[in-house]
């Protein structure tokens, strides 16, 4: 299978960086999960904050680690099944972070709320709009490819979307622990954990920017070539 050399100049260093944050993640989530500081367990802390917050949501035990998720269309908390036993301050960080998005969608947040409406739409008009990309490459419709750039771009929109929601979530994550005193003293380190955890979004983002900067790069040599 060809692969446009060029494409290495935009995808290696989205890829490197993607790595590199992962790999940063998984070190400081290790790192705070050997350090336990609450007598309550994830899911009681979860139970904790609902009841304390009032929020309408349902709780439920999801299998596998690093799980934790909201489900915002049936308010639904899943949390990850390390949960169940363990109360460290990487778990703790992880639950309040959930709860931060819970806040987020109760509180009305508007990008949190435009970030819903992209979800959605993002998968479809991106999928779409790749296609009439390459359909106006290969017909050399060129108007057409840009339609279909435009369109694909709202994936790298998406992703760009998501990081001040992600950090705003973490935010108030924090501050429910420290309503809730949940981790005494260690409170940075749940911080150390979220912050590794946005990352990842940045990560994404600029993995995303590259690739789309990648087919404007290929539209632009079209239109010189023409």
């Amino acid at each position: 299978m060809y692969i446009d050399p060029i494409y290495w100049y935009f995808a290696l260093p989205g890829f490197v960086i993607s790595i590199a944050a992962q790999i940063y993640v998984k070190a400081i989530y290790s790192k705070y999960t050997h350090v336990t500081v609450t007598k309550h367990t994830g899911i009681e802390v979860a139970q904790l904050i609902k009841k304390g917050e009032s929020f309408p949501v349902d709780i439920y035990p999801q299998e596998g680690a690093l799980q934790d998720s909201f489900d915002p269309k049936n308010n639904i908390v899943n949390i990850s099944s390390d949960n169940l036993a363990e109360g460290n301050v990487s778990n703790i960080a992880v639950v309040a972070h959930e709860f931060g998005h819970v806040q987020q969608k109760f509180n009305k947040s508007s990008i949190f709320k435009f970030r819903m409406v992209m979800v959605g739409l993002s998968k479809f008009v991106s999928s779409a709009g790749y296609i009439l990309f390459i359909i106006g490459i290969l017909m050399s419709a060129l108007r057409l490819a840009e339609i279909g750039l435009i369109f694909f771009s709202t994936s790298t929109l998406f992703a760009l979307i998501s990081i001040p929601v992600e950090i705003d979530a973490s935010k108030r994550g924090l501050k429910l622990i420290e309503k809730y005193n949940l981790l005494d003293n260690y409170v940075d380190g749940a911080k150390q954990v979220l912050t590794a955890a946005a990352l990842t979004y940045i990560a994404g983002f600029m993995s995303s920017a590259l690739n789309l900067l990648y087919y404007i790069n290929i539209l632009g040599g079209r239109r010189r070539s023409n």
